[in-house]
Parts: structure tokens; C-alpha cells; sequence
């Protein structure tokens, strides 16, 4: 039976200017959905352009057509402007120019931009959102490529298969996708074997800092601008540093402080290991998510920012407990 998505039909009639974006301080799943919804689109003639405000991290330096990513802001108004991986447009960090926006994501809530939006939150990354657009359009047009940038952001969101994201469904799409000449090993060395020696200096640095709250449960690590600035790195370095925190047998929530470069805004990021919902700790700060991954940023004094993310952590675990508790006497 044929499936009637949306969001195909729109693309279908349109002759203009597409853009495809996703937020700033990108990651592989962003980065992949965007790259294979651009080398799809250009198989069928389409006049695409992707971009985003941020350099690419360079664990994505890999994947295809990476260079072709243009820079955020572009001075053009385009005629649809596609944001993947990402709950709002506000989250590009600039301004979109476009007459009309849709999204393609897999957070918890976000704006509503067009009645095209397709947001799946069940799915375990925005890859897999894509992965069921462009199989249900024409899976014959889905070559190498396109598998390789699907499947690096299915890996990453995954945790490479161990986040509590994944299903059956989860290895289905990985199946599909080595199908198709995804190469799981090479995909995997690129982003998990590759480490440069500065990087391992400011996650030296940055574990330095570690510190341990309430009864051991919460773990706290922080990246300082003078790490940066000393290790010759930048923010997208840190990538995967807040695991180490989440990995202490004890620890129900972690988290990872970055200092911006005004040195009074704070990147967090939360981590859960599936019994803490941390994307409502996010929503508190002005962030979103997902249960066991998110993120929000904090602006004030490092100290009393820090406190402010260790209270609200506290009272949820404290809730979880007294909920654990009161089922077992039921």
C-alpha cells in the first residue's frame, strides 16, 4: 500500500530555492540528516542548499559532500527553508530567510513551523526520521552516501546502540542502511578512533574538575574558556566528555558546564541513565531534549549556576525515590 507522507508531496511540487539547516554547535545527527536530505534532493534535480551557523565538528569531517556546507547567515530569501534535528528555528542561532519553514526532528515538544513538520519522538535519532522520508519517497535513490551520513547519526544518537533509544526498529534501520553500503567499521573508526592529542589534554582538564553530589548520584564536570584557550580546541571538541561522567556506577544524572565566550553563559549538558527524565530538568532552564540526553543554557555566576542545575537534579531524584518507595508498598 502506497504511503501519502506530507511532506514528500510538498518537496515534490517544488521548483525553487530549498534550503536545509539544522541548530548551531551541530552534532552528527544534524549534520547527517542534513547532508542526505541535500544529496537526495539533488538526484532528483532540485536547486538545494544546506548550511548551518557553526563549523562542522571534526569527527564529521568524514562524511559526504561535508564540504559543501555553506555558512549561516545567508543574505537570500529561499522558498522552503528545512530545519532537521532541532525543536525550533530560533535554535539555527541566526536568521532563516524563507517563505516558508518545515521541520524534521525527533525532540520532545518544539515549535510548530508548518503543517509538513514531521517530528517523531519515538524515533531514536532525526537519521531515522530521514531514513523513513526518503525510503518512502524512492529507497532506490538512496546510494552510499546517503546510507553512510544516515547511519553516523543513527550511531551517535545511539551511543552506538546502547542508549535505551534503541529497538528493534533501531536495527532495523542500521540493516537497511549497511544494505545500502553503509560501512559500519569505517563509519565507526572515523568517529570513535580518531582522538587528537589536544583534545585528550582538555578532557585531561576537564575531568580534573569532577565533583560528586548528592549521595554520589549527580556528577558534575566543567570545561572553563582558559581550557579552550590553553589546549588550542574549541567547544565541538568536547563531544562525548559528559559519558564519562554518566559512566561512575553511582551517578543517576550528569552533567557537562561549558563557558561560553562571554564567559558568563553556560552550554549544559544532561545525561540520564533512563530513570531521571533530564529533558525536564532542561525545560526548566529555558532547554529540551530527550529523557536521558538534553541540554539548556544558563547565564550567571559560575557557582550559583551550578547550584541552581544540582537543586533542581536533587528534587528529581528525590521524586523518583519517594515514587520507587510509595510503589512498593503498594
Amino acid at each position: 500500500m502506497e504511503m501519502s507522507i506530507p511532506i514528500i508531496e510538498r518537496l515534490k511540487r517544488e521548483e525553487k530555492d530549498i534550503l536545509i539547516f539544522t541548530h548551531e554547535n551541530p552534532d552528527c545527527d544534524g549534520i547527517g540528516s542534513m547532508i542526505a536530505l541535500y544529496l537526495f534532493l539533488k538526484k532528483l534535480g532540485k536547486n538545494v542548499t544546506m548550511a548551518m551557523k557553526d563549523d562542522f565538528p571534526f569527527v564529521c569531517d568524514f562524511m559526504p559532500e561535508v564540504n559543501e556546507i555553506k555558512k549561516l547567515p545567508i543574505n537570500h530569501k529561499f522558498s522552503v527553508a528545512i530545519l532537521v534535528d532541532a525543536s525550533s528555528k530560533k535554535r539555527a542561532g541566526v536568521e532563516i530567510y524563507a517563505d516558508e519553514i518545515i521541520r524534521i526532528d525527533h525532540h520532545i515538544g518544539g515549535e510548530f513551523e508548518s503543517t509538513y513538520d514531521i517530528v517523531d519522538d519515538f524515533s531514536p535519532s532525526t537519521t531515522a526520521v530521514m531514513t523513513y522520508v526518503l525510503r518512502n519517497w524512492d529507497e532506490n535513490l538512496i546510494d552510499e552516501k546517503i546510507a553512510t551520513a544516515l547511519y553516523a547519526g543513527l550511531i551517535t544518537d545511539t551511543g552506538s546502540f546502547r542508549y535505551n533509544n534503541t529497538t528493534d526498529k533501531t536495527f532495523e534501520i542500521a540493516e537497511f542502511l549497511v544494505k545500502k553500503g553503509a560501512n559500519p567499521h569505517h563509519i565507526s573508526k572515523m568517529l570513535f578512533e580518531r582522538n587528537k592529542i589536544n583534545v585528550l589534554k582538555l578532557l585531561t582538564k576537564t575531568l580534573s574538575t569532577l565533583e560528586l553530589y548528592h549521595n554520589d548520584q549527580i556528577a558534575v564536570l566543567t570545561v572553563f574558556r582558559d581550557f579552550l584557550n590553553e589546549t588550542n580546541t574549541k567547544e565541538e571538541d568536547t563531544e562525548g566528555f559528559v559519558n564519562f561522567a554518566r559512566s561512575i556506577d553511582t551517578v543517576k544524572v550528569a552533567v557537562l558546564m561549558i563557558q561560553r565566550e562571554d564567559l558568563k553563559t553556560w552550554r549544559t549538558s544532561l545525561r540520564g541513565k533512563g530513570e531521571v527524565d533530564v529533558q525536564k530538568i532542561a525545560c526548566k532552564f529555558g532547554g529540551g531534549g530527550h529523557k536521558d540526553a538534553s541540554g539548556c543554557r544558563v547565564v550567571g555566576n559560575y557557582e550559583e549556576v551550578k547550584s541552581k542545575l544540582i537543586e533542581a537534579i536533587s528534587e528529581s531524584i528525590d521524586k523518583l525515590e519517594k515514587m520507587q518507595v510509595l510503589q512498593e508498598i503498594v
